[in-house]
């Protein structure tokens, strides 16, 4: 099927591509012309530093409409998913569940046998490598060196 061709030169053609698949639902189902007779809002909008919490061109959405904003950011911003997203777990099942949560590793060890896994959402750029290695030292405990070590 030929792709309708991107009105301008500014939208990458990968962004393009993705409104093309998010036309396809009904909610979208105007985004291509939308984007194509209003495309300089569009770029404004676009060249914001958090297109996600500026007024979206052509768009309204309101609080219970989470994804569907979620869907739009990922299509024009992929870098911008993140605080999207958790916008959207907040709205969905609640804050609780994208609350930063400093990491207590006496309780995690409490908590995990070697049958169940812990698994942690690390932030780009952090990385608790020496953080476990020292309270692994401090512990001096099989169980400790054995559930954690092999990990690093």
């Amino acid at each position: 099927n030929p792709v309708e061709p991107k009105p301008k030169k500014w939208i990458h053609d990968m962004t393009w591509l993705n409104l093309v698949q998010l036309s396809k639902l009904t909610r979208f189902s105007q985004i291509l012309g939308q984007v194509s007779r209003n495309d300089k809002a569009w770029k404004v909008w676009f060249d914001t530093d958090a297109p996600e919490e500026s007024d979206i061109p052509d768009y309204k959405f309101s609080e219970d409409e989470a994804f569907s904003k979620l869907l739009l950011i990922r299509s024009w911003c992929p870098d911008r998913i993140l605080p999207q997203a958790r916008k959207y777990v907040n709205s969905s099942i609640g804050k609780k569940f994208t609350e930063a949560v400093i990491l207590n590793y006496p309780n995690l060890l409490e908590e995990s046998t070697n049958r169940t896994p812990l698994v942690c959402f690390l932030s780009m750029g952090s990385d608790p490598t020496e953080t476990i290695k020292s309270f692994a030292k401090k512990e001096k405990s099989t169980d400790c060196d054995s559930a954690l070590i092999p990990l690093l």
